[in-house]
Order: C-alpha cells, then sequence, then structure tokens
C-alpha cells in the first residue's frame, strides 16, 4: 500500500474556507482505480498543519491521479484562491508539503 501525505499550513483567516473546500470536495478521485480511501485531519494545536492522507493499492495509480482531469477538478477551487492571492500581491492563503510512504507493516 502507498500513502501520500499533504500537510497544509492555513491563515487563520483562511482555515473556514479551507474546510468548507473539503468539506463539499467534489469526490472525483473516490471511483479512480487503485484509490483505497482519503482522511483529512484537522489540527489540534496552533501550530500544527492540516494532514491530508491519501492511500492507494501502490504508487502508479497516485502518479497516475496526479495527470488526471480528476486531479485538476479535485483541486481548481483551491488553486484559484492561490491564484487570486498571488495577482493581489497577498500572501498565499496555504502552504502544503507532500510527503509520501510505503506501507511495510500493520
Amino acid at each position: 500500500m502507498f500513502v501520500a501525505m499533504n500537510r497544509i499550513s492555513c491563515s487563520e483567516e483562511y482555515i473556514d474556507r479551507f474546510e468548507k473546500l473539503f468539506k463539499d470536495r467534489a469526490r472525483e478521485v473516490d471511483n479512480l482505480e487503485g484509490f483505497i480511501s482519503a482522511k483529512i485531519l484537522r489540527p489540534l494545536k496552533d501550530d500544527q498543519p492540516y494532514v491530508v492522507m491519501t492511500y492507494w493499492e501502490a504508487q502508479e495509480y497516485f502518479d497516475a491521479w496526479l495527470k488526471t482531469d480528476a486531479f485538476i477538478k479535485g483541486h481548481a477551487r483551491g488553486f484559484d484562491d492561490m491564484k487570486k492571492a498571488r495577482e493581489e500581491g497577498r500572501k498565499p492563503p496555504m502552504t502544503s508539503t507532500m510527503e509520501i510512504y510505503e506501507v511495510f507493516a500493520d
């Protein structure tokens, strides 16, 4: 099994919008080959990021998803928010760090 973990830090004023984006997510990924599940974790401490974890049968399914229309559609609203902030000369409302893992033990 393969796990992709995206750690996302949001500005204070963007938190409500960020959570709404995930609560109302497109769910385009849910029916893709090799996709198992997604979990979105809310931090319990102010200095911690949100964590988006997606589980896949293997890395090649995750890599293929990154090249699909489903990926673009699923991220369009967040990407639009980032673009708008740049165009207005503002700091991006969120930053992220992607980490990838292979499950080797249960």
